[in-house]
């Protein structure tokens, strides 16, 4: 098919003509996109919703370790005061402290021999007359 004197007709693509068109189309909208200072608001108040959210989460265990603290307190509970008591042996000043001989809890009852009046025992020194 021809159109005036020697010219062909050009047969229309239109695939091509698509994929053009969305290219340009594309480097556009980015180009508006990055430009576009809403945008670059949005994406930092993500970022911060992001960094918020980080120190809430931190701030919740936190809490929730004073919590379990002070409901350790009101019971009375200190950790310190736990670690002093059993590994280091020591006694609050308000205790009442009940001392038994060795081995009197146990059921163990070591026979001590009592000494003879007049005899030294091994290993003692003799007391001044």
């Amino acid at each position: 098919m021809t159109v005036g004197p020697g010219k062909p007709v050009r047969e229309p693509k239109p695939l091509r003509t698509f994929f053009l068109s969305l290219a340009v189309s594309a480097l556009l909208l980015g180009a508006l996109l990055s430009t576009d200072r809403r945008v670059l608001e949005l994406r930092k108040a993500k970022a911060d919703v992001k960094e918020l959210d980080r120190k809430i989460a931190e701030e919740r265990k936190e809490n929730a370790r004073l919590t379990s603290a002070i409901d350790a307190a009101n019971r009375e509970e200190f950790p310190a005061e736990k670690v002093a008591r059993e590994e280091l042996n020591l006694v609050h000043p308000e205790d009442l402290v009940l001392l038994y001989p060795s081995g009197s809890l146990s059921g163990d009852k070591k026979v001590t021999p009592t000494p003879k009046p007049g005899t030294q025992t091994p290993g003692a020194t003799p007391a001044p007359r």
